[in-house]
């Protein structure tokens, strides 16, 4: 990947047997064959009937009176049934959500990881996918695709993280106010609780935001210490909102916790080699101290990044969260979007695609015609000629019925099975490999030129395409009839 090595959609290993038993013989012998589900734990479910009628104490039914509730009268509820609003906060806002920001091209490409999993899958077990399935698999988590985001002409910067943890940003203010969130923050700075001496003022309320304590409104730090908790724990929310949590206790027991907390207070100290004598006092300190010793070291401008979708969007800057928010909603309801693409990536890695009755397939080989004068071994013959007069049929049925041995019930018959469809597994896999069959993910053998075969399940909800009219003569207009090959003789004679 150009400039920035990222996680490669691997990290959640992929299963493919929703497609296919990638295994050839019979069913009995498929490892990946499902077992008869076990019923034994689940409670029959009751008979439908008559519902038994309301009855008191006294074994009588009782009729249904709304006035002997005794949860009290409902309250009165305002038009979005959410209750009474309180008069102090004032009619709800809608939420502004963040808009993808311009300056980029924005492609959606599968993760490196995903595609070597194909590759490697299809080619151990010889068979022939759909890339509208592949595609389904891809889109079907996260994980497994990337956002490519390439800068255009006067486009805003990239600012991506090189450790590691997929942050990107498009400002240096959003890079450095992730550093509190960052998981290499331990890296770079480590925490040590001083002594001090406690403020001196008289202190009356206390302000703090769901439970964590910032300090009374008029001590010096105020300020400073309201926007660290912001930096370090509200980065993405706006600072009007932030402030608007912002709630005061008056109570005499929070203000004496507050003052005996205050008698210590946090330093950062740096971990780097030669500065561990150096204590910074503040948030400010530590942002000016890493802007100049770290922050070449932990990020890098560049023109092209990939951004997982599965990246957390707290270590994403708005505008480019939006995108993949964006993005991943339209490829999940579409998945046949990413087909071109999983096609570059699959060429990469080595993967042949080819267009099989009006739809894109990959497979250990492209098909091929069986070259004229090809001498083929006697069960290879029989495999080809097989498949030509019953394409479509399951490979279970073409084994038993060329080797003359059926599958058995017991242990005995199994392996005598097994014995005799051997030789023809493996001439197979060479008549797979050079493209002169095809085994689809259902374990049907075709015969690639000249059959009929199966098209991959639509997209739900994608329409078709509407017919355009073309050259359809009107119906009280009679098309002129060609001359036969008599009459262009006698014509050409005359």
């Amino acid at each position: 990947m150009a400039k920035n090595d990222k996680k490669d959609g691997a990290a959640s290993p992929v299963n493919l047997s929703d497609l296919a038993d990638f295994q050839f013989g019979p069913s009995w012998a498929r490892a990946g064959e499902s077992k008869k589900p076990d019923f034994a734990g689940f409670r029959a479910p009751r008979e439908h009937g008559p519902r038994p009628p309301r009855r008191g104490g006294d074994g009588e039914r009782r009729p249904f009176n709304p006035s002997a509730d005794r949860r009290g009268p409902r309250p009165v509820r305002d038009r979005d049934g959410r209750g009474p609003r309180r008069d102090d906060r004032g009619p709800r806002t809608p939420r502004e959500l963040p808009q993808p920001v311009e300056g980029f091209r924005v492609e959606l490409r599968p993760a490196n990881g995903i595609l070597e999993i194909f590759a490697s899958e299809i080619q151990k077990q010889k068979r022939a996918l759909p890339l509208l399935d592949l595609a389904r698999i891809v889109v079907a988590n996260r994980e497994r695709y990337d956002l490519v985001f390439m800068k255009l002409e006067n486009g805003p910067q990239l600012i991506h993280s090189t450790k590691g943890d997929g942050a990107c940003w498009l400002t240096e203010q959003e890079a450095v106010a992730y550093l509190w969130k960052a998981p290499w923050f331990a890296e770079l700075y480590t925490v040590k609780q001083v002594e001090t001496e406690a403020p001196k003022g008289t202190f009356t309320a206390i302000a703090s935001i769901n439970g964590e304590v910032i300090g009374p409104v008029n001590w010096h730090g105020y300020q400073a210490a309201m926007m660290h908790i912001y930096r370090t724990r509200y980065s993405g929310m706006p600072l009007d909102v932030y402030r608007n949590k912002i709630t005061l206790d008056k109570s005499e027991e929070a203000v004496a916790a507050w003052l005996e907390g205050a008698t210590h207070k946090s330093v950062w100290v740096p971990a780097r080699e030669g500065a561990q004598e150096l204590e910074l006092a503040d948030a400010q300190a530590v942002e000016a101290d890493f802007r100049e010793h770290h922050y070449a070291e932990v990020y890098e401008v560049t023109d092209k990044v990939f951004v997982n979708a599965a990246t957390d969007r707290r270590r994403l800057s708005p505008g480019i969260a939006a995108h993949v928010s964006i993005q991943s909603s339209r490829i999940s309801a579409a998945p046949q979007r990413l087909i071109p693409n999983l096609c570059h990536g699959l060429a990469r890695h080595g993967m042949p695609i080819f267009k099989w009755h009006e739809s894109h397939f990959t497979g250990p080989s492209r098909i091929k015609t069986i070259p004229e004068g090809t001498v083929l071994a006697d069960r290879m013959t029989a495999i080809v000629n097989w498949s030509k007069e019953n394409s479509g049929k399951k490979a279970d049925a073409m084994f038993a019925e060329l080797s003359g041995v059926p599958t058995g019930t017991d242990d005995e018959s199994r392996k005598a099975a097994h014995d005799a469809y051997a030789p023809y597994v493996a001439d197979m896999i060479w008549l797979l490999e050079q493209g002169y069959i095809v085994v689809t993910s259902d374990n049907a053998v075709w015969f690639p030129k000249g059959d009929a075969a199966p098209k991959p399940t639509p997209v739900p909800g994608k329409r078709k395409p509407r017919k355009q009219p073309g050259n359809k003569p009107h119906p009280d207009k009679k098309e002129k009839a060609e001359p036969a090959e008599g009459s262009r003789q006698a014509q050409a004679q005359g």
